[in-house]
């Protein structure tokens, strides 16, 4: 459920890349700044997102008859696919076309399961790799599902429990929301600051 929005968000690169000569133009006439025009994207998007789902997670979550609270499992999803749509448009505003961006954007979220906690556990990566973690969004945000579905009764697993095997048992899950939250902010501000400043052509 972290994962799908994160590769989801391929679909977002198209509609910034494929716009680029109309933004150029238009913005260089003073139609509209740049914020004015990735928060009108952006607003159009999440709008719809938010509706999607919230239908498909409540869907999931009563239908699987997963535990913990259907508002945190939704939210942490939402803020998943909100990363995903902001590091969608960051990279798409730093590539000099669609054929670079498609190769960049799966390339780099293929990175970040490695160092999220559940192909590898934490405790597993080595010291010198250890720091990716803690710039990892997926990291955050299945952490946060983990906690919300077993925090209220972790079963054994092995030796141990569930969420103590992979590291989780003083996760506070909508801390780790909150967390993920501030990856949307920070790919936001970067792709605005590429679009601001970076020449994509000249009039």
């Amino acid at each position: 459920m972290v994962v799908l929005p994160a590769f989801g968000a391929a679909a977002y690169v198209p509609s910034l890349v494929l716009e680029r000569s109309l933004f150029v133009r238009e913005r260089a006439d003073g139609l509209y700044y740049t914020v004015t025009y990735l928060l009108s994207k952006m607003f159009d998007e999440l709008v719809l997102a938010a509706l999607a789902s919230c239908g498909m997670t409540a869907f999931v979550f009563y239908g699987v008859q997963l535990r913990g609270e259907w508002v945190c499992f939704w939210m942490i999803y939402y803020v998943t696919l909100c990363v995903g749509i902001v590091l969608a448009y960051f990279v798409a505003s730093i590539s000099p076309n669609l054929d670079v961006a498609n190769a960049l954007l799966p390339t780099y979220v293929v990175t970040l399961l490695f160092f999220a906690g559940f192909l590898f556990r934490l405790t597993d990566i080595p010291p010198w790799w250890y720091w990716y973690s803690f710039i990892d969004f997926l990291r955050y945000t299945w952490g946060g599902m983990m906690a919300n579905q077993f925090q209220e009764e972790d079963p054994p697993f092995g030796n141990t429990t569930f969420l103590e095997y992979y590291g989780l048992e003083t996760v506070d899950k909508w801390r780790y929301c909150g967390f993920g939250a501030l990856f949307a902010l920070f790919f936001f501000l970067a792709a605005l600051t590429a679009m601001t400043f970076k020449t994509y052509q000249v009039r």
